[in-house]
Order: structure tokens, then C-alpha cells, then sequence
């Protein structure tokens, strides 16, 4: 089975445990309604977010990962702008010492 269904499972039987609770242990008033409400609203929620906004996420973030050979060609344009900016580094202390002479 899929961890998503354990985690809304879960969420939903948490739910109902601590709705039962807020019923049985403060009988039916407002106050209970609002907090059993509140318990709805968040079970939903994680229904949602877990069934189907991590997987829309997830596959957003696979699409937007840059491949092996992108990584590899990165790797090499940073090393030669490394070596360029060592030459320039070089050549700028040249014309300094010649300036200062």
C-alpha cells in the first residue's frame, strides 16, 4: 500500500478519535462543534496536500532538475571560466608591478 493512503488513514482515524473525544468529554455546544469543524477542516486538508499536491510538487521538481549531462557541462564551462579569470588574475598583477616601476 502507499505511505500517502497510510498518512491520510492515520489522519482520518486521529480525527476521529479526538472528535469523539471532544464530543463524549464536552457534550454537544458550540465550542465542541467549532473544535470537531476545525478537526474536519484539517483532515481534509491533509487529504489534499497529501494526495495530490506532493505528487504535483515532486514531479515540478523532476522536471526543473538538471540532467547528468547538463551537471557535467556546467562543470566544465566553471572550470574554464576559473582558468580565465586565473589569467586575468596574472595578467593584472603584471600591470601593476610595471605600473609601480
Amino acid at each position: 500500500m502507499d505511505a500517502r493512503a497510510w498518512i491520510i488513514g492515520f489522519t482520518w482515524l486521529a480525527v476521529m478519535v479526538t472528535a469523539y473525544a471532544y464530543l463524549s468529554i464536552g457534550k454537544i455546544s458550540w465550542q465542541t462543534d467549532i473544535a470537531v469543524a476545525l478537526l474536519f477542516l484539517v483532515g481534509c486538508t491533509v487529504t489534499v496536500i497529501v494526495g495530490f499536491g506532493l505528487e504535483y510538487f515532486q514531479t515540478q521538481m523532476e522536471k526543473e532538475k538538471p540532467s547528468t549531462k547538463t551537471l557535467a557541462q556546467m562543470s566544465a564551462e566553471i572550470t574554464e571560466m576559473r582558468s580565465m579569470i586565473q589569467k586575468l588574475t596574472e595578467k593584472v598583477d603584471v600591470m601593476q608591478k610595471e605600473l609601480q616601476e
